[in-house]
């Protein structure tokens, strides 16, 4: 019933359209969930559309609406469900009935973890890339981040039937690969008392002193007749490996992985060139080969291959898209840095010159993470010597606190991440107060773990206090949260719901006893609390976060 409900609302609203209305798309007959419970459970801002091509005032194209609103919904089988519909400030809202918030229950029960997943006849593909950091050194926080970001994504998507398929696009040659080789070459001449001057613009990290000394332990003294090439090849290996230990750490396997010395010596750079210089979207200028990329809506054209020859870095990107392209999906959505910012444009410049639909590329910038311990920020920089790789966030907070705090701001916001707070076993703590409450709720169930209460009958109706109402009201919002967050392409709303959901499962508990009161309504009680426990799973699951049974009391709690 429920994760159907607001697609039959939304149908019946689609019915009282009045004639000459402007077509509107499905998205404004989508339901949303109100800021305030007290305003209703459902809400629908599409009279703000109608009232602009009605050129009226939105509340009242909002109570039209909604006083027709309870017929159409007995027309599309669906009226049980409603107890009223009401037109505030322009917004029709949607209040449950009692029956519906005793079907909530049920559903859940039935369900289980599936309650909130969707399955479509014809599931769209899409293709997310994401942390793609060069195999110089370690991943940093930010790295750390697109994974968390991109990941989740990937989760939710999953969740609403979607075929999903997560990529890795490596970047193993060029200049940084030659810098890091360069960089270690000069480490190990240095461990053998024989020192080369160390690259200007080198890697000056301790793991780069590592790597020499791994090359000296298991190849001896006698390397430095070895060509650069092979230093530079050992020391992206190494990086490399380390990158995806730390990604397993964190509980991410890509799908693929693509290279992009894959690219060039497949052809496929020379590939994309081609249909690009037979659209006429080439063209030679100063001895190098450029792309018409203001031809495609960019802001200047760009270099193709230098007056050397060499292919600039943005030759292979365009291969790179013109064969994810090709292995047919729906959309292709790539997550950057902020420092890719600028790129976005002539990327989509050379999708379109390719003949493909720009459209069917996302692009979305994933802002920097500051670190904080006591207060202060934590310096962090690449190549100069001190800096707090994701590793070490990852040994030092965890896996699940690490992923929490990365989601609790949208993608395109800066985060700050206290180190301190994401240790500590306190209420302040989201990630903890989240887990606390599945593992109180873990503790509720063992106690009343002989079947005394399933021989009572379900009595829902039972559940009118308000703080019994409100939490399943939170509970029938989870379809709805995971769906908003999914079409959004934004997973940092889970977090937010998971703790709106854990709070009111604590205030709930602090005001009613669950065991220890007359058996129908414990059984009841019993019922809400273990619904509760399934969505708080299915919830941190999303997530990537464990939902444990068992943890040390937090502070500040009875």
């Amino acid at each position: 019933m429920l994760l159907r409900l607001d697609e039959q609302l939304s149908a019946a609203l689609k019915s009282l359209m009045p004639a000459g209305a402007p077509g509107l798309p499905e998205a404004a007959f989508r339901w949303d969930i109100p800021k305030d419970l007290a305003f209703g459970d459902l809400s629908n801002a599409v009279a703000f559309k109608l009232a602009a091509h009605r050129k009226t005032a939105p509340q009242h194209v909002a109570e039209e609406l909604a006083a027709g609103l309870p017929d159409a919904a007995q027309r599309h089988g669906v009226r049980r469900w409603m107890a009223r519909a009401e037109a505030r400030g322009g917004f029709v809202n949607v209040l449950l009935s009692q029956a519906a918030l005793a079907e909530i229950v049920r559903d859940i029960l039935r369900q289980g973890t599936g309650f909130g997943t969707r399955r479509l006849a014809n599931p769209p593909s899409i293709n997310i890339e994401f942390v793609s950091a060069n195999p110089t050194g370690p991943l940093s926080v930010a790295h750390g981040r697109q994974a968390a970001v991109g990941d989740v994504l990937a989760r939710l998507l999953r969740t609403q039937g979607y075929r999903v398929t997560t990529e890795f696009y490596l970047n193993d040659e060029g200049r940084q690969v030659e810098m890091l080789g360069r960089s270690v070459r000069a480490r190990y001449a240095e461990r053998l008392g024989r020192p080369e001057p160390f690259p200007e613009d080198g890697y000056q990290g301790a793991y780069v002193v590592d790597s020499a000394d791994r090359l000296r332990r298991e190849h001896g003294d006698d390397l430095l007749d070895k060509p650069l090439e092979w230093f530079c090849e050992e020391g992206m290996r190494e990086q490399l490996d380390r990158i995806k230990q730390d990604l397993r750490v964190f509980g991410l396997t890509f799908d693929t992985w693509t290279s992009q010395k894959w690219l060039r010596t497949s052809g496929r750079i020379d590939q994309a060139l081609a249909v690009l210089r037979e659209r006429g979207a080439l063209f030679e200028a100063e001895e190098a080969l450029w792309f018409a990329s203001t031809k495609y809506g960019d802001d200047k054209d760009r270099v193709i291959r230098k007056r050397d020859g060499e292919f600039t870095y943005f030759a292979p990107d365009i291969a790179y898209h013109q064969w994810k392209f090709s292995q047919g999906y729906d959309e292709v959505m790539n997550l950057w840095g902020p420092d890719h910012h600028g790129y976005i444009g002539r990327l989509k410049a050379a999708v379109a010159a390719l003949g493909l639909t720009a459209d069917r590329l996302t692009v979305r910038i994933v802002q920097l993470v500051t670190l904080s311990r006591h207060g202060r920020p934590v310096p962090m920089s690449k190549r100069q010597g001190e800096f707090v790789t994701f590793r070490e966030v990852l040994d030092e907070v965890g896996v699940d606190a690490t992923r929490f705090f990365y989601l609790m701001r949208t993608m395109e916001s800066h985060l700050d991440f206290d180190l301190d707070l994401a240790k500590s076993q306190s209420q302040e703590n989201p990630v903890y107060y989240v887990q606390y409450a599945h593992a109180r709720i873990a503790s509720i169930l063992r106690k009343a773990a002989l079947p005394w209460w399933r021989q009572w009958r379900m009595r829902l109706d039972l559940l009118t206090e308000p703080e019994e109402q409100d939490l399943i009201r939170q509970l029938f919002h989870y379809p709805l949260v995971l769906q908003l967050c999914a079409a959004a392409r934004e997973p940092h709303g889970l977090t937010g719901y998971l703790r709106k959901l854990a709070e009111q499962f604590h205030v709930f508990y602090t005001q009613h006893r669950v065991l220890g009161v007359e058996p129908a309504r414990s059984a009841a009680r019993l019922a809400l609390v273990r619904a509760t426990r399934t969505v708080l799973a299915s919830g941190l699951g999303v997530l990537g976060v464990s939902a444990p049974d068992v943890m040390a009391r937090a502070e500040g709690s009875e």
